[in-house]
């Protein structure tokens, strides 16, 4: 019997009409039935049938099985050993969609408001209304690239705002849009990106997940009588939609993280897009329970030649390389529930190779399955319909020449709700091989290679072997060769007959001479394609370190018993500096300090004759160890943004600032708005996970900022839009947030006063929650505390006044550089000082700033510390402790006090850092020499008795990196020599932020 593809040319598909949908004419009730026999099924990953059937009628499966099945009137196809497979399924798509036009308008300056239309949510990038299906055009090209890769169906989506909307599940045959859409309204989908909306709020990836927690505060508040306020039909979409699957594109694997964790407080689950990854930090995701959608598509390899362009490339990025294909294999085996998308392949036909690389890499071939049919179909709760070859589901298949995992398979058909689609024609008939050509009395032997599709074959004369022009089409063959090299000879063209069967062709043809001849051959032989072999050993994967990249450990440390003897210690305390003292550390703590210690059990023993040791330095004021974006600018305040949900423990500074002895910093906002984002406190635990590196109960602490920057004076000509535009509207931001934050705080007192009272219950409508004045109220109540950025006298004066006529207090003056003007209403005020030592000069507003300003500040019992503002000098915050002493004769224990117990004054932790005291957390620095030296450096870094720096270990590391470099890099030169495409070395530029950094991008 004749290939499907011959029988399907003389049957046209009828597509069922709509149910009740008028025809003009005569109604066509019949549906196709087919019976494919003779195949390998998969009917699912784990379930296959050697020589079964599949029947098919319509866009349905009637049955499958073992065997051969005959029904009247279905049209029989012998699929001749070929596999088939349930076709696949992307959760992540936009195809089928028209797609979206930026706007040609162009705009200048800031967009405070939302400029759209209706009664929707108050932020553009908060689009829960906006449906997928409304956006379906047949004009999208890419159909046809989702069916060359093996897809049936795509979870389409508008891939625009941080709310996106409902996605709906579109089959990938061209068919009307009433019979491709299987599910309309099928999901939820969010991300971290603002996509098309020009409103300048969030401007943070802080921001985007504060504005997410607010849109549910808003819910809740719609539901519960709201609504009687102000219709809101964004809020309405997201209540009618929260019994779908959620699915976020967060972006990088941190974000991931990030996504999930708010998932816990807003009661919404997600299904995590992951960027291949997770493997950095499986356990973070296996704490979650997260389900993902792992990519397809990897990092090409670099050109590893130019020894000077791969010092561009950093070393995380080659480790990135290597490791990223078997990330799919880490997430099987951390049990984690996962499907894939082919989002980012150039081309979605290398869907294949992805996966027989993914299963090269460690992942079970049955798990590559699932992951793009039966566990895709699960999480868009249409297991009942798609994913497997049962009877009943959509008729929804694949055929391959041969196992899907053999480098070699190609695919034929993808059969989509019962509409074949060819592929890639497969040849009627493979004619390679060898044959007994008789031309007349001679014989020659001809030898027919190449691909089925690009025929390649020679004639042996001798030793010589002589190309033949072959075409074929179906059962004709055309030949074309000179016998010889020699010139003078003509060419010979032969036309003819294949017979199949027999393996024998037979024609007619002209010699040189213009002679007509008789012809025939006889296959002696038939082609065999030359396996390539498969070298067991051809992975040789490195580990991942923590965290994955230069300096990274190979494990986590730990804490450990730890006695350091015959030490120069700077106590910070009424002892002062002990000469010749030992301290012992157990279980993260101090546990004793003095001169006759005994030795430490279990533990290490630490000579530090001729050392000094140090509690760690603190850092009042530093912007490392973020991602996203530290100022969120969008809006003049922004106390519901917090740094908390952006730690990056990936940051390298942390390594760096460790070995120049700091163990705990204060990550601020910036200063772009007077009422900036909530801190964050953490410990420079390296490799450690974010939440692992947070302070535990740490107080609460807030951005305020004053000056140039948050009256936008160095913004630009454009930012002329966001109040306040000069000092005198800052003053009155600050009253007007607190007069707000105290409404706030009256309403909810009156309505829970009405819900303690059963007879007023209810009277009083329940008031919507709003974070930022949440976090307002807790500075009027002293439940948190505020850093400001600030410099001139006159503005340091009127917060000051601000605080006192509101009731609060302010905790620190952070720059300060004008404190010494002010220094006794400062302390009659009650408020810290964390000041730069010698900054001066690089903005108007500092023209009177002195290198006195510390130890006048210090003179007058102010609080005083010593910050860095900078990831460079957080470095060497010791020798800047250090220039208090050379301005203004601080002594050489103060001096020190300004950058390890004065910051942890200000921060409220001194009960737990900041000195060498029993019982305080075991934070220390082992120093070569006087840490207020520029001769001394770092030769240990304990947090919690856990070593984190070691001088001797980072020598070693250098070494490592280096090694791993090459090691990598030899890599890539196979993988290029094997014929895999590479890229040029670029290097990746990552910010480092301060102040007034105004980007998003990490």
């Amino acid at each position: 019997m004749l290939y499907i593809s011959l029988i399907i040319a003389f049957c046209v598909p009828q597509l069922n009409a709509q149910p009740g949908h008028p025809v003009n004419g005569v109604k066509e009730s019949y549906k196709e039935h087919y019976i494919l026999y003779n195949a390998f099924i998969h009917v699912s990953a784990e379930k296959q049938i050697y020589n079964g059937y599949i029947e098919i009628e319509g866009d349905r499966i009637l049955s499958c099985g073992a065997g051969k099945k005959s029904a009247k009137g279905a049209i029989e196809v012998d699929l001749k050993g070929k596999h088939v497979y349930p076709s696949f399924i992307d959760l992540h798509a936009n195809v089928g969609l028209d797609p979206l036009k930026p706007s040609a308008k162009k705009s200048y300056g800031p967009q405070m408001e939302s400029n759209k239309k209706g009664a929707f949510y108050w932020n553009e990038a908060i689009k829960p209304e906006q449906n997928a299906s409304d956006f379906l055009s047949d004009k999208d090209k890419s159909i046809s690239d989702y069916q060359k890769g093996g897809f049936g169906v795509a979870l389409s989506h508008v891939m625009d705002g941080i709310m996106r909307g409902t996605g709906t599940v579109i089959a990938t045959a061209e068919l009307p849009d009433n019979q491709r859409v299987l599910k309309g309204t099928a999901s939820q989908h969010f991300s971290f990106s603002k996509g098309s909306s020009k409103q300048d709020y969030p401007s943070s990836l802080m921001g985007m997940i504060a504005l997410l927690r607010q849109v549910y505060f808003d819910l809740d508040w719609y539901k519960d009588g709201g609504y009687r306020e102000a219709r809101n039909l964004s809020l309405e979409a997201i209540e009618n939609s929260k019994e779908l699957p959620a699915f976020f594109d967060a972006g990088n694997y941190l974000n991931q993280l990030r996504a999930l964790k708010l998932s816990k407080s807003i009661q919404q689950d997600f299904i995590v897009r992951g960027y291949g990854e997770e493997y950095k930090r499986i356990g973070e995701f296996v704490k979650h329970e997260a389900k993902l959608i792992l990519p397809l598509h990897f990092p090409l390899p670099i050109d590893p030649v130019d020894p000077y362009e791969t010092m561009l490339v950093s070393l995380e990025e080659l480790k990135e390389w290597e490791l990223a294909p078997a990330n799919a294999a880490k997430v099987h085996e951390a049990g984690l529930e996962f499907a894939f998308t082919s989002h980012g392949l150039k081309s979605r036909a290398q869907v294949f190779k992805a996966l027989r690389k993914v299963h090269k890499y460690g992942l079970p071939k049955e798990a590559a399955i699932a992951a793009l049919t039966e566990k895709a179909a699960s999480f868009i709760d249409m297991s009942d319909e798609l994913g497997t070859l049962e009877a009943g589901k959509y008729a929804n298949f694949i055929i391959l020449s041969k196992d899907l995992f053999e480098d070699d398979a190609v695919l034929h058909e993808n059969w989509v709700l019962g509409n074949k689609i060819d592929i890639d024609k497969e040849a009627e008939f493979d004619i390679r091989g060898k044959y007994d050509l008789k031309i007349g009395d001679s014989l020659i032997v001809l030898e027919v290679a190449g691909s089925e599709k690009k025929l390649k074959s020679f004639i042996k004369v001798d030793t010589t072997k002589i190309s033949v022009e072959v075409k074929q089409e179906r059962k004709l063959i055309s030949l074309a060769f000179k016998p010889t090299d020699s010139a003078a000879v003509s060419m010979v063209r032969l036309s003819g007959q294949i017979y199949f069967d027999s393996g024998i062709w037979e024609g007619n043809g002209v010699d040189g001479n213009g002679e007509w001849l008789y012809w025939t051959a006889i296959r002696s032989d038939k082609h065999k394609d030359k396996k390539k072999e498969t070298k067991t050993d051809s992975l040789r994967l490195g580990r991942a370190w923590f965290p994955n990249m230069a300096f990274g450990l190979d494990s986590l440390p730990e804490s450990v018993n730890i006695l350091i003897k015959n030490a120069t210690v700077w106590t910070n305390e009424e002892e002062g500096i002990l000469e010749e003292t030992s301290v012992l550390v157990s279980d993260g703590k101090i546990k004793a300090i003095g001169k006759d210690i005994l030795d430490v059990r279990d533990g290490i023993v630490i000579d530090a004759k001729g050392k000094h040791l140090t509690t760690g330095i603190i850092d009042e004021h530093s912007h490392i160890a973020a991602s996203g974006g530290v100022n969120e600018g969008g809006q003049a305040v922004a106390a519901e943004v917090t740094l908390e949900d952006v730690i990056n423990p990936d940051d390298v500074n942390i390594y760096r600032q460790l070995a120049g002895g700091v163990t705990c910093s204060q990550i601020l906002h910036g200063s772009a708005d007077p009422i900036g984002g909530r801190s964050a406190l953490i410990k420079l635990k390296w490799g450690a996970s974010a939440e692992d590196m947070k302070v535990e109960n740490a107080p609460k602490f807030i951005k305020f900022a004053l000056g140039e920057n948050v009256k936008q004076s160095n913004w630009g000509d454009f930012n002329t839009v966001r109040f306040p535009q000069t000092r005198m509207g800052v003053e009155q931001v600050y009253y007007d947030a607190f007069y707000e934050a105290r409404k706030y705080a009256e309403k909810w007192d009156a309505y829970n006063k009405s819900m303690a009272n059963k007879r007023k219950a209810g009277s009083i409508p329940k008031p919507r929650r709003d974070e930022e004045l949440e976090v307002l109220n807790e500075i009027l109540n002293g439940e948190r505390f505020i850093t400001c950025h600030s410099y001139v006298q006159s503005e340091i004066n009127m917060l000051m006044h601000v605080a006192d006529s509101m009731g609060f207090t302010l905790n620190t003056f952070t720059h300060i550089l004008e404190g010494y003007k002010l220094a006794d209403k400062m302390k009659a005020h009650g408020a810290g000082a964390s000041t730069f030592s010698d900054w001066w000069a690089y903005k108007y507003e500092v023209k009177d700033a002195i290198p006195y300003n510390a130890a006048i500040l210090d003179k007058m019992g102010i609080v005083t510390a010593i910050n860095s503002d900078d990831a460079e000098m957080a470095r060497r915050l010791n020798q800047e402790a250090a220039k208090a002493v050379k301005y203004g004769q601080v002594s050489e224990e103060d001096a020190w006090k300004m950058v390890t117990l004065n910051p942890a004054k200000l921060l409220h932790i001194d009960d737990r850092m900041g000195s060498i005291k029993v019982g305080k957390d075991a934070d220390l620095v082992l120093w070569s020499d006087n840490p207020l030296s520029i001769y001394a450096t770092v030769e240990k870094t304990i947090i919690e008795g856990v070593v984190y720096y070691d001088a001797e270990l980072t020598d070693s590391l250098r070494t490592r990196n280096t090694l791993e470099r090459e090691r990598i890099l030899e890599l890539m030169m196979e993988a290029k020599k094997a014929g895999e495409p590479v890229r040029s070395p670029k290097k990746e530029t990552k910010s480092m932020y301060n102040c007034k950094t105004a980007t998003l991008n990490d």
